[in-house]
């Protein structure tokens, strides 16, 4: 997992749930988006964290989605100011 990824993980959760997001984000893996770039791999996961703002149920739901199509998780969180 990309530094970036687990700073973010860090800061919005706590130790008993970072094991949990780290095994979720961990399970999108570059089959899951276009052209298996590891740029749209990171964005995806870190747009995930971005909408779930710290809670792990959304993270659990928004991973799901993100395997269905990762560019609605990107979308979301760009629509909400960025990255």
């Amino acid at each position: 997992m990309d530094k970036k990824i687990l700073d973010r993980i860090n800061l919005d959760f706590c130790e008993e749930q970072k094991n949990r997001v780290i095994d979720e984000l961990s399970s999108i893996e570059l089959k899951h988006v276009m052209a298996e770039s590891p740029y749209n791999l990171e964005n995806t996961r870190l747009s995930i964290l971005k909408l779930a703002k710290g809670d792990v149920s959304e993270v659990i739901a928004l991973t799901k989605r993100a395997k269905i199509d990762f560019r609605d998780i990107i979308l979301w969180a760009t629509q909400e100011k960025g990255i």
